[in-house]
């Protein structure tokens, strides 16, 4: 049964009164005049602190107790006691206390040697104007520990400020894993001048001298000498050249000089030139500019990988350099409001001591003394935590000046957690996650890889037929005369032809075949690598978006329960204030008291954690939807005409202003000839132009889909936009058909 709140006000007064009359009982075997006074002091604070207690009239604000012993005010109550203005006392409002200037001029006339000099307790009182239930504190106000939070605290000779923008710029600059990872794509970029050098055409010079002393078996060989004796002298110079098309040319000039004992060899002194040309074309296997490029198209798909992966490797170094820089900032806060707690602490105690002649005893000490006890070894661990990660973010920027001041520098990050929320779509995040991630932008180039494998293996399918074809100019002249044997070679006579036809079928075809199916199950393993990619996109992001979510409703509860913290310790504080002693129900006020003060530094660190991790989910959405690195800015490039990476960093961009349908369109392709980009001339290439020159050069050709083994498909089933990005490189014969969003099949992949 609900009761009016005077009516239990009533049955707590009765409890009270038997409590005092047994208390009255034992005071009076001692001192009558000692322990009047204080009973009377008892009953009045007592008294005056239950009249005025928060929510004393909340059942029935116009209900008129019954037995009401006291009608005046708080003030009214103390006034009862001397009040000599001898120690001065603020109010958790900041105001001075009359009361408490009251009551401790009666604590010190009973205790004249007395010379305590007790601090006040100051505690920040809310603002009832606002409700901390919608509003977080640090709307329209500024935390009390945000000043010294970037002040020095670990009493280091050096220190360090910084904010966010220079922790970035320093490790971009310092960093050895940045460096690695840099170095790392730009290997990647020397392998295509590295196999795109094999169509260079190479100088071939070749030289030697001859003597030949061989026993003869007939008179018809040199004539009569038991033994043939020739010395020659042979010199070649030629140029051989490698075309995409798998063509081998050789264009070779020969010289030298042959003498012989031989009677019948005339001239006896010949000088010889010879003049040769020859070219081989395969018909069949290994022919065509898809096969013969194999190498340099895969060097360009891996240097994109290689480039993904630079994004994704520096978006990770980055991220866990910020989330360092916020941890340390959080920390650092959690530290400053422990020692606050331990100096609450350290004033309660001193009023302890001060009162412990009049109504504290030795358990309120004892008490106080374990508190702070306990609140010192949580100020030991933070003090540790925050070492600990100033020496993991010096780690991660690299800069040697920071790495050789060991722990003699405190670094004091200029942090402001206060992010406004931002509205997001989730649709919106995985379009752009979509467009921007380099995973799927790197398993989409694996895809066209595995496309790229199966071309070649089909093509060495077939048989080995090549043309060959050979014509050759040839001079004599005697005394070895060279130069006129040259000229002879055009003079006298004509070339001489040769035309021929090589073929090569090995028995079955085994290892050709089983190369091709090896090669088809790579595509459709690429194929479910990239769908799981984007499926892992998808569940990363909306992850991603649920927990910023969340993080923001959290650190609205966060404030809320700051708030509700703060009014309970001020509260509390007026209570401990007002009612003391080391026995009876008032024994448990001081317990209560600590426990306040500790919940509340508990919600003040649980606040800053709050809104740390906040920030560190929206570092993580960015991340996770690939938009991080333009969000701050930074930027990878490659110089024209150079294989080097450097690491730009531009005024950041907001990825919303971006285009959501930009990642529906095909991958830009110049169109331009294999000889333009890849010239045999210029060993560089141009930075500005596609790395796979022509779609033409990763072709999946359907008239070339018969086999003699049965029948296979591929089961494509993915977005049509990642297929067009395929298609973009592989070529046009990858058919894409369907809606956006809809399953395809490409038939063209029918081998």
């Amino acid at each position: 049964m609900l009761r009016p709140r005077h009516a239990l006000r009533d049955s707590r007064l009765l409890q009270f009164k038997r409590i005092v009359v047994s208390r009255i009982a034992r005071m009076l075997r001692g001192g009558f005049r000692r322990r009047g006074l204080t009973v009377f002091t008892l009953l009045t604070v007592v008294a005056a602190g239950y009249w005025t207690a928060p929510g004393a009239g909340a059942a029935d604000p116009d209900a008129t107790p019954s037995t009401s012993f006291w009608t005046g005010s708080l003030e009214d109550a103390w006034s009862t006691v001397s009040n000599p203005p001898s120690v001065a006392a603020m109010t958790p409002t900041g105001q001075p206390d009359p009361s408490f200037g009251e009551f401790w001029a009666a604590v010190s006339r009973q205790n004249p040697a007395s010379t305590v000099t007790v601090e006040p307790i100051l505690t920040p009182e809310p603002d009832a104007s606002v409700d901390r239930a919608d509003v977080s504190p640090d709307i329209g106000e500024e935390p009390w520990w945000r000043k010294p939070v970037n002040g020095y605290l670990l009493n280091s000779p050096n220190y360090l400020q910084f904010d966010v923008a220079t922790v970035l710029t320093d490790t971009l600059q310092s960093s050895p894993r940045i460096s690695a990872i840099s170095n790392r794509t730009s290997i990647a970029y020397e392998k295509i001048i590295q196999q795109d050098a094999a169509f260079d055409p190479s100088v071939l010079l070749e030289t030697g001298i001859d003597r030949v002393n061989d026993p003869v078996g007939s008179t018809l060989t040199t004539g009569g000498p038991p033994r043939l004796i020739q010395d020659s002298w042979n010199a070649s110079a030629g140029v051989r050249k490698l075309t995409r098309q798998g063509t081998v040319i050789d264009l070779s000039q020969e010289a030298g000089t042959l003498t012989s004992n031989s009677i019948f060899f005339d001239p006896a002194h010949q000088g010889n030139s010879r003049l040769n040309l020859s070219i081989t074309q395969p018909l069949m296997a290994t022919s065509g500019r898809v096969y013969n490029t194999r190498l340099v198209t895969a060097a360009s798909i891996d240097s994109r990988i290689a480039w993904q992966q630079l994004r994704l490797d520096l978006e990770s170094h980055l991220v866990e350099t910020l989330t360092a820089f916020w941890r340390l900032h959080e920390r650092r806060a959690h530290y400053v409001q422990q020692l606050s707690l331990i100096e609450r602490g350290e004033r309660i105690g001193a009023i302890v001591a001060a009162r412990g002649d009049f109504d504290s005893g030795p358990l309120q000490e004892i008490k106080i003394r374990r508190r702070l006890a306990s609140d010192n070894d949580r100020k030991i661990e933070l003090r540790a935590e925050v070492q600990r990660l100033q020496v993991r973010l010096k780690t991660l920027v690299g800069s040697p000046m920071l790495t050789s001041l060991d722990d003699s520098i405190e670094l004091i990050p200029m942090a402001q957690p206060d992010f406004p929320e931002e509205p997001m779509s989730v649709r919106d995040c995985i379009v752009r996650g979509l467009e921007h991630r380099g995973d799927i932008q790197a398993a989409t180039e694996q895809l066209a890889s595995a496309g790229l494998e199966v071309n070649v293996t089909r093509n060495e399918l077939m048989p080995r037929l090549d043309a060959v074809f050979e014509a050759y100019l040839s001079g004599l002249a005697s005394n070895n005369n060279i130069g006129q044997s040259w000229i002879n070679q055009y003079s006298d006579g004509g070339p001489g032809i040769t035309a021929a036809l090589t073929y090569n079928l090995p028995w079955g075809r085994r290892a050709a075949k089983s190369r091709l199916r090896e090669a088809r199950l790579r595509y459709k393993q690429r194929g479910d690598e990239l769908r799981n990619a984007l499926l892992a996109a998808r569940r990363e992001i909306e992850t991603s978006v649920i927990r910023v979510r969340a993080g923001a409703d959290l650190r609205r509860s966060k404030a809320a329960t700051l708030a509700a913290a703060v009014r309970e310790e001020d509260i509390a504080t007026r209570r401990w204030e007002m009612l003391a002693g080391d026995g009876g129900p008032t024994a448990l006020i001081l317990e209560d008291l600590l426990e306040t003060q500790k919940r509340r530094t508990e919600a003040e660190q649980a606040y800053v954690s709050a809104q740390v991790n906040y920030i560190l989910e929206l570092i993580t959405l960015q991340q996770a939807m690939g938009t991080f690195l333009i969000r701050e800015g930074i930027e990878p490039t490659r110089p024209s005409c150079s294989t080097s990476v450097e690491i730009l960093q531009t005024s950041p961009i907001n990825e919303r202003l971006l285009p959501l349908e930009r990642w529906t369109q095909p991958m830009p392709v110049d169109g331009v000839s294999g000889s333009d980009v890849f010239d045999s001339g210029n060993l560089e290439f141009d930075a500005g132009r596609s790395l796979i020159a022509e779609p033409q050069m990763i072709e999946l050709d359907a008239s070339k889909t018969q086999m003699e083994e049965p029948h296979s498909e591929f089961p494509e089933k993915m977005p049509v936009p990642y297929l067009r990005r395929v298609r973009a490189v592989l070529g046009d014969d990858v058919s894409c058909r369907g809606r956006c969003g809809e399953s395809v099949r490409d038939d063209s992949l029918e081998l």
